[in-house]
C-alpha cells in the first residue's frame, strides 16, 4: 500500500523551510539528534522512545512518549523546531508506553498502525488507571488532564509507503515478536531503522506466549537485509546495526542450548532452573529470562 498525502491536507513545499536550527542540547537532555531533522526522545532507561522527523510539508512522529509528561515535552520541541503541523503519527506497538500520548498530538495528527492495533488499545484500555494518572499532583496530573482514548485513524496490512515532503517511509509488519501490531519503519534515504520493541539493547524482551522467537529472527533477518546505518530500537539508546547482530546472537544461543536440554529428555522446568547464559550477565530484564526459556521451548518442541 502507498498512500500520499492529498495536497489541500499539505502546505506547498516551496514555502515549507524549517523554522529553527536548534541542536538536540537546546531541546533537553532527553533528546538526542540522529540525522538532520530528525531527533529521538527517550525519558528514563529502557522507557519508550519518541522520534520527531521534519519534513518540508509537516512533521512525523514516532510514537507518542511513554507517559503524556514525555509527549507534552515532544510536542514542545516540535514548536521549538518548527512552525510546522504534526502531520503523521506512526505507532510500533499499540501498548500504553507507546500510545498513551495520543491525545497530545490527534488531531491534527493522523494517526497510522498495523492491522490490531485498534483493538488491542481498545481491549487494554483501563479508565481507572488514567483516572489515578490525571489525579497525580504535579506536573504528571497535569500532562494528563484532557487525556481521553485516540486510536489509530489508518491500519495497514503487511507494508506501506508513505510520502511526505521529500522523505519517505516504508512500514513493515512484524509478525510475532513483541504486541499484537508491531512496525518496523525503514527512511530509506536516511538509512534510518525503527524496530519497535522487536529487539533491546542490552535487556531481555517480554516473549508473551504469542511471541515467536523463529518469528523475531527472520525479522531481524529483514531489517538486517536493509543494511541500516542508525538502529532505534522501541526501547533503549539508538545504536548501529549491531543492535539486531547482539539479538540475533542471543536468540540462537538460546535456542541452541534448549534445544540440547530438551533432547536430554528434560522438562520445562528443569530447563528453567538450570540453563545458565553467562554471556548476558550484564544484560537487564533478568526477571523475563523464564519466559525466553518458554518462547524458546515452544520453538524447539515445534521442530
Amino acid at each position: 500500500m502507498k498512500i500520499r498525502l492529498p495536497a489541500v491536507f499539505l502546505f506547498t513545499s516551496c514555502l515549507l523551510l524549517f523554522t529553527s536550527h536548534l541542536s538536540a542540547q537546546d531541546l533537553g537532555p532527553q533528546f538526542k539528534k540522529i540525522k538532520d531533522g530528525i531527533f529521538v526522545y527517550a525519558g528514563k532507561p529502557n522507557e519508550s522512545n519518541c522520534t520527531i522527523i521534519l519534513t518540508q510539508e509537516g512533521v512525523v512522529l514516532i510514537d507518542s512518549g511513554n507517559t503524556p509528561l514525555d509527549s507534552q515535552a515532544v510536542m514542545k520541541a516540535v514548536k521549538q523546531l518548527t512552525s510546522q503541523p504534526i502531520r503523521i503519527l506512526i505507532d510500533t506497538e499499540p501498548h500504553t508506553d507507546h500510545t498513551t500520548g495520543h491525545f497530545v498530538f490527534s488531531p491534527p495528527a493522523a494517526i497510522i498502525a498495523a492491522e490490531g492495533a485498534g483493538e488491542s488499545m481498545r481491549k487494554a484500555y483501563d479508565p481507572e488507571r488514567m483516572k489515578k494518572l490525571m489525579a497525580e499532583p504535579g506536573e504528571m496530573g497535569a500532562a494528563a488532564k484532557g487525556y481521553h482514548l485516540v486510536t489509530p485513524q489508518i491500519e495497514y496490512r503487511d507494508k506501506m509507503t508513505l510520502n511526505l515532503g521529500e522523505r519517505s517511509f516504508q512500514l513493515f509488519y512484524l509478525k510475532n515478536v513483541h504486541s499484537e501490531a508491531d512496525t518496523a519503519i525503514w527512511l530509506p534515504k536516511e538509512r534510518v531503522l525503527f524496530t519497535a520493541a522487536s529487539v533491546g539493547v542490552k535487556r531481555f524482551n517480554n516473549l508473551r506466549p504469542f511471541v515467536s522467537i523463529p518469528d523475531t529472527l527472520n525479522a531481524i533477518k529483514m531489517m538486517k537485509g536493509l543494511n541500516p546505518e542508525v538502529v532505534i530500537p522501541g526501547h533503549g539508546e539508538p545504536g548501529t546495526v549491531q543492535i539486531l547482530d547482539n539479538m540475533e546472537r542471543y536468540y540462537n544461543l538460546l535456542l541452541d542450548r534448549v534445544k540440547q536440554m530438551a533432547q536430554q529428555g528434560k522438562s520445562l522446568d528443569q530447563i528453567k532452573k538450570e540453563l545458565k547464559m553467562p554471556e548476558y550477565e550484564d544484560w537487564g530484564g533478568k526477571d523475563r529470562f523464564p519466559n525466553n526459556i518458554e518462547a524458546a521451548y515452544r520453538a524447539v518442541k515445534l521442530n
